[in-house]
């Protein structure tokens, strides 16, 4: 028997509606995510490729169609369900890095281990071992705002890994960052790529797209665009 894809969304579609305005964001998404992948969502902005990370990553939900994980029906779960297959799937990265200022970074990154009930030192540990393994070993005792911008993208990303997700999701990782600095972002997305993470990034810019395995193009909320990099458009 054949192995489910490790994400699959079946004919998924998002409306938003305020007052008498309907506004359809995604219409008839179909696509397998397999594990192992690194996939690019591009588009432009409006596209509806936020809205998309924000199913895939269980943080909305669809209005119409089908999501399975790991060939489970998850689309219409309750919050708390919702709520756990995050916490056990999945770790997210934002163009905004949402650290905690008046926390150390080492604290930072081991807040989500707090819900497995796992003991401070335990955690901190975790925490350490991951900011080494982002460039970060010397650093671990700093405020968020003693890092610049990139470092504290770094963080982020360790925060991302604490809990060992399948997927790892990014929004405009880059996207405050200088170009220096960014391509250190995307360097790193590669190795743990190489490592064998699911990488889901969502961009508007072809330099950090041209670094995913495959590319998923969104225009008006509607795919019009799936391939291998190294393939003809």
């Amino acid at each position: 028997m054949a192995q489910s894809p490790l994400i699959e969304l079946d004919d998924v579609g998002k409306v938003f509606i305020t007052g008498a305005l309907r506004h359809e964001v995604l219409k008839h998404i179909s696509l397998k995510i397999e594990e192992g992948e690194y996939l690019a969502l591009m588009g432009p902005s409006g596209s509806g490729k936020s809205t998309l990370l924000n199913i895939l990553g269980c943080l909305d939900v669809p209005s119409g169609g089908h999501y399975r994980l790991e060939g489970r029906e998850i689309a219409s779960r309750a919050d708390a369900e919702l709520a756990r297959v995050r916490n056990q799937f999945f770790g997210f990265v934002f163009q905004s890095f949402n650290l905690l200022g008046r926390y150390t970074v080492e604290e930072n990154v081991a807040l989500p281990m707090v819900y497995r009930g796992l003991a401070r030192r335990e955690r901190l540990q975790r925490a350490r071992d991951l900011l080494a393994r982002v460039g970060l070993k010397d650093f671990t005792r700093h405020l968020p705002s003693e890092l610049s911008g990139g470092m504290q993208q770094r963080v982020a990303i360790a925060r991302a890994l604490v809990n060992s997700p399948k997927v790892l999701f990014a929004d405009e990782p880059t996207g405050n960052l200088d170009s220096k600095t960014g391509q250190e972002i995307i360097s790193l997305f590669g190795e743990l790529s190489a490592e064998g993470t699911t990488l889901v990034v969502v961009t508007h810019d072809p330099r950090v797209a041209e670094h995913a395995r495959r590319v998923l193009t969104l225009i008006d909320g509607e795919i019009v665009g799936d391939k291998r990099n190294g393939e003809a458009a």
